[in-house]
């Protein structure tokens, strides 16, 4: 989402990415504008035809008036649905470039907010930009082409009247600016409130289960309300500033139609015009003072949706700095942690750590819940760069190769297994393409079914949302038969068959403990005592300052 920092450049550059359909909207609003202006005119013929007692002149008029405004509503259904369009294609846009600034983030980035608050980009952010932006912007065009055709008409009456609405048009769009700044702040407040919001519904709803064991579902009532409460002072502030906007439109409306009709009183009883112009400029003033008044408002709303687009560009990764390729040393390890510290929020984790991994090694990672077993293998995998030492890959630092390159040959299975909704061939895939031979077979490896004659049914099982038509042992088993079926041979895994009952959690460690292309670093709280023996090493934590190289079991 590059683009410069001036107020309103990110706007536009999405008001001028659909050339086509903007231009069909922008023509279709002009033709309503000058066929409502148009229609304003006919009032002083009907008016000086009433005056004249000329009948067919008076019912002339009045047919193309009944005619204009029909084609009028027939040309305002057309052009809404073409709004409508045009308004989802620029969402299906921003969300486009809001998940390609997500891709450009690393693990460590993305979890400085939670899914909530992304979530609240893509619907709040996005609505907010709808109503505030999208549409205040086609009401300005429609306003302007009004505007503009209701002051050509007023010059053909006289060019006074023309003069003075275009002295008063300028007071009244620019007065109301003087609140664009607590326009911005409130709307700024508003959209992280809105994060807040859906953050802190989603934490309590997500604690449905325990808290209903508990008897503490009231609490699911307690914590939205008062969520609600801090979102609904939010928006009433908001409200407070949009509101200041709207009646400095307002009475600047009014005071510049009183002004304009007193004047044109003043040109007929001198004579300059018709009596049947009172009638026409009191429709013309209407709308133009009306457009401006409203587009006053509307401008400033417009304004107030930039600190959303200001939010995504300060939300932006820096650009990505040219990694090396890996290049294999043939004399070092394949892993190698070198005086590694790590802390959390100034809690250290691990400290001075030193440890040297073999290819096609097996290691048991034992030891108490908290003591930095997790964080060790995030550090190998390249999630976590926040640390002082050095991390090498075969023979290359960590920090010269990059996570992608690295991600690219290790992976971490987390203690969570994760789907996406669809079947659990769409989850084996991903974005990558494979046969259903080759996602049969790790399919079996990982003892999700016994037979290949099963393969084909259990491929097109949706998970669910979230994954609820599995259960956890079934999920831990499908991350890893995704990772399987990807050939790494560096694997990483976090209490990886936990969930999985004991006979196949042995079937399936045994598999990987006695492939000799795999290197395997494994957390396990509780290891079988039938796949123990099978381990190279076992590295116990918490870990001594300078470990060394794990002591063999």
């Amino acid at each position: 989402m590059n683009s410069s920092r001036r107020d309103g450049i990110i706007m536009d550059r999405y008001l001028r990415r659909f050339p086509g359909q903007m231009a069909g909207v922008v023509g279709l609003i002009a033709v309503i504008q000058g066929i409502t202006v148009w229609a304003s005119t006919l009032n002083a013929t009907l008016l000086d035809a009433l005056i004249q007692f000329n009948l067919r002149r008076f019912l002339t008029a009045a047919a193309l008036l009944m005619g204009g405004w029909v084609l009028i509503a027939l040309l305002t259904y057309v052009v809404t649905i073409a709004q409508t369009r045009l308004t989802q294609t620029i969402d299906i846009a921003i969300r486009q470039d809001l998940t390609t600034l997500l891709r450009g983030k690393n693990y460590e980035t993305f979890g400085e907010r939670t899914v909530g608050a992304y979530v609240s980009w893509f619907t709040n952010d996005i609505e907010m930009i709808n109503v505030q932006g999208l549409a205040s912007f086609f009401m300005v065009v429609s306003e302007l082409f009004g505007t503009g055709f209701a002051l050509i008409a007023l010059w053909r009456y006289h060019w006074t009247l023309a003069g003075t609405a275009a002295v008063l048009a300028v007071l009244i769009i620019t007065v109301p600016r003087i609140f664009d700044r607590p326009l911005n702040r409130t709307n700024t407040a508003l959209t992280q409130e809105n994060e807040h919001f859906v953050n802190r519904t989603e934490d309590v709803l997500s604690g449905f289960d325990f808290l209903f064991a508990f008897h503490a579902l009231s609490l699911i009532t307690q914590r939205v309300v008062a969520a609600s409460r801090e979102l609904k002072q939010k928006a009433v502030d908001q409200s407070k500033a949009q509101t200041a906007v709207q009646v400095t439109g307002f009475l600047g409306n009014v005071m510049a139609q009183v002004v304009l009709m007193g004047l044109s009183g003043i040109l007929a009883m001198q004579r300059l015009v018709t009596i049947g112009t009172l009638s026409a400029v009191g429709s013309l003033a209407g709308n133009v003072f009306n457009n401006l008044g409203s587009m006053s408002n509307y401008l400033g709303m417009m304004r107030g949706v930039q600190p959303i687009f200001a939010k995504y560009q300060a939300a932006a990764p820096a650009p990505a700095t040219k990694k090396d390729p890996v290049t294999r040393v043939a004399t070092a390890p394949l892993l190698a942690v070198q005086h590694v510290s790590f802390s959390y929020q100034d809690q250290p984790i691990l400290q001075d750590v030193s440890l040297t991994i073999q290819q096609g090694h097996k290691y048991l990672l034992a030891g108490p819940s908290g003591a930095g077993k997790s964080t060790l293998l995030k550090l190998m995998a390249g999630y976590l760069t926040g640390y002082q030492g050095q991390l090498v890959f075969h023979g290359q630092d960590y920090r010269a190769i990059g996570q992608a390159a690295l991600m690219d040959r290790i992976l971490y299975l987390t203690q969570t297994p994760q789907v996406i909704s669809g079947t659990v061939a769409d989850n084996l895939a991903l974005t990558a393409h494979y046969s259903a031979a080759e996602m049969i077979q790790v399919l079996r490896r990982a003892a999700l079914i016994t037979t290949d004659a099963e393969g084909p049914a259990f491929l097109k099982q949706n998970v669910g949302a979230k994954g609820t038509a599995l259960s956890g042992g079934q999920l831990q088993r499908l991350a890893l038969a995704r990772g399987l079926l990807r050939g790494y041979h560096i694997l990483l895994l976090d209490e990886g068959t936990s969930a999985v009952d004991g006979p196949t959690a042995v079937q399936i460690e045994q598999d990987l403990l006695l492939d000799p292309r795999l290197t395997l670093l494994m957390i396990s709280h509780t290891p079988h005592a039938a796949t123990a023996p099978l381990f190279d090493h076992v590295i116990q934590f918490p870990l001594t300052k300078t470990a060394g190289t794990p002591a063999s079991v």
